[in-house]
């Protein structure tokens, strides 16, 4: 099915949820504007996410993921779950099924390993996109690991994922009616040693094959920003914004492994 979805300029609305043991948005929330009737701000305790009760589809969703997160005990979980804290509709279990696409996690379930309460919390239908198989398990699967690499190596990060979409009307999948994203997105700051920031930012097509590699989708946060609408890392300075949100960062290459050299008897 298709239905008309005009992806608009949101102005920021700013919610916070002081309980939360780990705030995404500390340098800033994207929006996630009530004026558009369709839109839900939600804080699930690991994220946070800005729903579309028209798309059933979560239009960012954003957290902070530290080195100690990583590598942790949990197992993946099998099935996901409807959203039934929304107060708006979302997506069911049965608008997936047999649709052709898979689940794309937003929030990826590796980087929730640190519990199986985290972990869980990942798989919830609010935190997905309809992706390519093709794309979820290949190259958007390396960049979840690339940025795994990045904060393993900075410390901290603040990542926000989410759809894009090029064209005015969009498929649907399901009796719901849940918008297919013609590509997705990434950007990630980094915060090192020293407080040293970097900004990455990935546009990736939703396709059963994506040619290249990772680093063929890089673009700036700046570009996203054009997009989709919102606005990242409003809470930096003018002055940090500007220069952080036009680079265009590579991401790192994972070294090559050499093989082993023979010798001779």
């Amino acid at each position: 099915m298709v239905k008309s979805a005009a992806i608009t300029a949101l102005a920021c609305y700013f919610f916070t949820n002081p309980a939360t043991a780990q705030n995404g948005l500390q340098f800033g929330d994207p929006g996630c504007d009530l004026e558009f009737k369709d839109r839900e701000p939600a804080d699930r305790k690991f994220f946070q996410l800005c729903h579309s009760s028209d798309l059933k589809i979560p239009l960012w969703v954003g957290y902070v993921l530290t080195k100690k997160d990583l590598n942790g005990p949990a197992e993946r979980p099998s099935g996901f779950k409807t959203d039934d804290k929304l107060k708006s509709l979302g997506a069911k279990e049965s608008d997936y099924v047999r649709s052709g696409f898979s689940r794309g996690h937003m929030a990826p379930a590796e980087d929730f390993s640190r519990s199986k309460e985290a972990i869980r919390s990942t798989f919830i239908l609010s935190n997905v996109v309809p992706q390519f198989q093709g794309v979820n398990g290949g190259r958007w699967a390396q960049l979840e690991a690339t940025v795994r690499d990045l904060v393993a190596a900075a410390g901290t990060a603040y990542v926000f994922t989410g759809p894009v979409f090029e064209e005015e009307d969009v498929d649907t999948i399901g009796d719901g009616e849940v918008g297919i994203p013609t590509h997705t997105f990434k950007v990630v700051l980094t915060i090192g040693p020293g407080e040293a920031k970097k900004m990455y930012a990935v546009i990736m097509p939703n396709a059963e094959r994506v040619s290249g590699d990772v680093n063929s989708f890089t673009t700036t946060v700046r570009e996203v920003e054009d997009k989709t609408g919102f606005d990242f890392f409003s809470g930096l300075s003018q002055a940090e914004q500007n220069r952080l949100e036009t680079v265009q960062e590579k991401l790192p290459e994972k070294a090559k492994k050499k093989k082993p050299r023979r010798r001779r008897a």
